[in-house]
């Protein structure tokens, strides 16, 4: 006598059946894409690029500091950028007597420095420069922090400097407001930009820092 599988065997032994299971298969490719449209989550957003968006961003803005300390190297358009509490101008930069030569240049004093009591009327962003293309502006435009962290939107000052193509050196004074400083950390934007353009932010080639003391 040949005994037949129970109903419960069999149906669990058709259920694994290489036929029927293709068959689930294709129906359940066909099927699950216009469930998944049908029932697309609203809340859904792509965490991956949202992630690398902002690290590009992060990325951007420390590029865009400026080593203060280790100033003596090529940095963004600047073959060399200081912070300086004053400037001298040296000897050889002049021909006749009133007269300055082609390559006239300028040199900080005391580079590096980043830290100001209330009482400093004024010190300086000496550079030096590539020749240019075409007559072009730098400017610097400085904003108080008052978190320390986070540049204020109101502007405390800017400065700016028309230079010629045959112009290598240059300087920006960065002055006390009339009301006098606020303690604390500042924001200095540097710009490249055409002569008489207002600010604008992509044209900011770097960034610097200082803080005033009491």
């Amino acid at each position: 006598m040949i005994r037949k599988p129970s109903s419960a065997r069999y149906v669990h032994r058709v259920d694994r059946s290489p036929s029927r299971i293709g068959l689930a298969m294709l129906l359940f490719a066909l099927v699950m894409p216009s469930v998944a449209v049908g029932q697309e989550d609203k809340s859904f957003t792509p965490q991956a690029a949202t992630k690398e968006s902002e690290g590009s961003v992060t990325a951007t803005t420390e590029l865009m500091a400026l080593d203060q300390e280790n100033w003596q190297r090529p940095q963004s358009a600047f073959k060399w950028i200081a912070m300086a509490r004053d400037i001298k101008v040296p000897w050889d930069t002049f021909g006749r007597q009133g007269w300055m030569t082609d390559d006239a240049y300028v040199e900080p004093v005391d580079p590096g420095a980043s830290e100001f009591s209330a009482d400093t009327d004024i010190f300086y962003l000496v550079f030096a420069v590539s020749a240019l293309d075409a007559p072009s502006q730098y400017r610097a435009a400085w904003f108080h922090m008052p978190d320390g962290k986070t540049p204020s939107e109101e502007l405390t000052g800017t400065d700016a400097l028309f230079m010629e193509m045959n112009e290598k050196a240059g300087y920006l004074e960065i002055y006390r407001p009339e009301d006098g400083w606020k303690k604390g950390k500042y924001l200095v934007k540097l710009y490249f930009e055409s002569p008489g353009q207002e600010l604008y932010d992509p044209n900011v080639i770097g960034t610097m820092e200082f803080t005033i003391t009491e």
